[in-house]
């Protein structure tokens, strides 16, 4: 048995820093809402600096971060004087360019990043690639200077690129090439969809209210309450994925490295849950929660209050990471807001979300008490509710790879044994064994030698 530690152990993150971001993002949507003569891909990146800037400010001015000791970066007078070496900074944009390349040459390749969805992000990389390749010089040589470890991932892809094999750190270069695979996967992706989303909310009107839910259009306020918080979600993800910066510790300190945590983290998203989904997980049809609760106002109003409490969870668990959000990447482990109750609480509330929004297992009984016969509904029912478990099952195993990527670093191992005992979903693994937190074997080898020592030094009366 684990010993359990005596507290939560510190969020890289302050909420009420990410909502200040949240509240001026949500302030610049609305004035971008009554200036449409502003272009649409700049109405994305107002958005999306909307959030940034006052996050990083605060971070900056009240966490500090960029002292933190997971940043790798010394500001002592020895570090100051420690001049940056020119040859190691051209060796290490040597390794950004040709990360870059190969980035984009998979997107040439790939008919898929064709598609007009991503015509947004291509748009938006005329104007940001001639930035970067300005700034990132400047800020690659001052940042040399002060890494404790300066050759990083970078400085590996260029020696390698420079035919200096000798020299690469083969388990660096894998690092670095995971975590760019994650950033080229999820960034092109999640920035169409957000531009998507905010043009969307700048053209949409806002629905009649009325305190009579007999009257009150339900379906139209809860579709407009539910795209407004999957626009806060997806924004944060988007400034998440593109703002791995080490001055800011929101860079990447390690990458999935095992398939069986890639493969059910990506076949969630397009193009692969297009292939997948309405072949093997198709759960919804025609009888959502909208239709069936058609005559019934009252029920409409609380189911739709329970799908966005639901949806608000998880925008939320994506709101308390930041600037650090990112699938398949440990960038910082957070222990507050609704990972404060629960260790999983965006999968959590998702999945639970889409049994209230398809009802995958009432034909039956909406057919059959409706006068319009009980037979033939049943099967399709249960092959539907098993199809959503399907889906829910992947959840779970992303959830448990995402553990045990997680648990290298130790103070995630503080966390989630804290969380097994104080956590709001701590009675699942007092009744499920095979639900329980498994600490890895150096935490526990560590704690052994810890006990061995300190029965060592003070040996009990009588031994």
């Amino acid at each position: 048995m684990s010993e359990t530690p005596s507290h939560c152990p510190r969020s890289a993150t302050l909420q009420s820093i990410n909502w200040i971001g949240v509240a001026c993002f949500l302030g610049s949507v609305w004035l971008l809402r009554q200036a449409p003569e502003i272009p649409n891909i700049a109405a994305t990146l107002i958005a999306c600096a909307s959030f940034a800037v006052p996050v990083i400010v605060l971070e900056f001015l009240i966490l500090r971060t960029y002292r933190n000791p997971d940043t790798g970066l010394d500001w002592s007078m020895k570090a100051r004087v420690n001049e940056a070496s020119i040859a190691r900074v051209a060796i290490k944009l040597v390794g950004l360019w040709t990360t870059l390349a190969i980035i984009a040459l998979v997107y040439l390749l790939f008919p898929e990043y064709q598609a007009a969805l991503f015509e947004p992000f291509w748009e938006v990389l005329t104007i940001v690639i001639p930035v970067f390749l300005i700034i990132s010089p400047v800020y690659f040589f001052w940042v040399d200077g002060r890494m404790k470890e300066p050759r990083d991932g970078y400085w590996h892809v260029g020696a390698l690129m420079l035919g200096w094999s000798e020299a690469v750190d083969l388990g660096k270069l894998r690092q670095h090439a995971l975590g760019w695979m994650v950033k080229g996967f999820f960034l092109p992706l999640m920035f169409s969809y957000f531009h998507g989303n905010i043009n969307h909310l700048r053209v949409t009107d806002i629905p009649a209210f009325t305190w009579d839910a007999a009257q009150l259009d339900v379906i139209a306020w809860q579709r407009m309450l539910y795209d407004i918080l999957i626009l806060v979600d997806v924004g944060v993800i988007v400034v998440g994925y593109a703002l791995t910066v080490r001055l800011f510790d929101s860079h990447i300190r390690t990458a999935e490295p095992t398939w069986s945590g890639w493969i059910p983290a990506i076949i969630c998203y397009q193009p692969f849950w297009g292939l997948i989904g309405p072949n093997y997980f198709a759960y919804r049809s025609d009888l959502d929660w909208g239709s069936a609760l058609e005559g019934y106002p009252v029920l409409r109003v609380i189911f739709a209050v329970i799908i966005l409490g639901l949806m608000g969870i998880y925008t939320w668990a994506s709101v308390s990471f930041g600037l650090r959000f990112s699938n398949l990447t440990h960038r910082g482990i957070i222990t507050n807001g609704p990972y404060r109750w629960s260790k999983h609480p965006a999968y959590l509330s998702k999945n639970l979300s889409w049994w209230f929004e398809s009802l995958p297992f009432l034909a039956p009984f909406f057919f059959g008490f409706g006068g319009r016969g009980w037979s033939g509904h049943w099967s399709d029912a249960l092959g539907r509710t098993l199809r959503l478990i399907g889906v829910n099952l992947i959840y779970y195993i992303r959830a448990r790879t995402e553990e045990r990527h997680l648990s290298r670093d130790p103070t995630y191992v503080r966390y989630a044994l804290w969380m097994e005992r104080h956590g709001m979903m701590a009675w699942v693994p007092r009744l499920l064994r095979w639900a329980r937190y498994a600490p890895p074997r150096w935490w526990l080898e560590e704690r052994e030698a810890a006990r061995a020592e300190r029965e060592r030094k003070d040996p009990t009366p009588g031994e």
